[in-house]
């Protein structure tokens, strides 16, 4: 079935974001709009409503893959966007297979990790080769304010010792603290990410 994204288009301080809490705007602006990244997408879910990867792909020229675990969400998102979302369950997928099958880049730009519950999203991270590929930037959902903070915690010192750099953490939606954005800082500019070091902040206010 065929959508019209720009209905699920939002306005965030005059920037242009499909995102849940302003991710993709996180991102473009760690890595300075870059074009014609890579993205890898846990949880693609709707190819554009509270979507992570969409403005990459449309105003960027971003190429990436997406895991998803509904099959109605993977038709409707392969209907819709041009890079294509696989269904699989992101828990047990072969990620070091499917990387070195398909050629993805030793180092990759964004990696989005959202499925549900957050014992699932830190499963899933687990299964992901961090000893043999990079992200240039991570955002996590931990869900911290309905789940507690067992996983939000589990998931900083997984990421802190593969050497990330946590930049803005339980970023706020709504006033629900639900995420964190890191940074592999010998990927990302200093100059840019420590700008917007931070804690328990309102979504609305990082893009000021």
């Amino acid at each position: 079935m065929k959508l019209d994204c720009e209905k699920y288009n939002k306005n965030l301080n005059l920037y242009d974001t499909y995102s849940q809490a302003g991710q993709d705007l996180f991102v473009t602006k760690m890595l300075s709009n870059k074009n014609e990244g890579f993205f890898v997408e846990i949880g693609g879910s709707h190819p554009f409503e509270s979507n992570n990867t969409f403005l990459l792909e449309k105003q960027y020229d971003w190429k990436g893959i997406s895991l998803e675990f509904d099959a109605d969400l993977v038709n409707l998102y392969n209907d819709n966007r041009e890079n294509q979302s696989i269904l699989t369950d992101a828990t047990t997928f072969n990620y070091l297979e499917y990387f070195n099958k398909n050629n993805l880049p030793i180092l990759i730009d964004y990696l989005s990790l959202d499925i549900e519950p957050a014992s699932n999203t830190y499963k899933a991270m687990l299964k992901i080769p961090f000893d043999k590929y990079r992200f240039s930037v991570i955002t996590y959902e931990h869900e911290n304010y309905k789940e507690g903070p067992e996983f939000m915690n589990l998931s900083r010192d997984f990421l802190k010792s593969h050497g990330y750099q946590l930049v803005v953490s339980n970023v706020k939606a709504y006033g629900r603290d639900f995420e964190d954005w890191w940074v592999d800082p010998n990927h990302v500019n200093k100059e840019i990410w420590e700008n917007y070091l931070n804690n328990n902040i309102e979504f609305q206010d990082i893009f000021k």
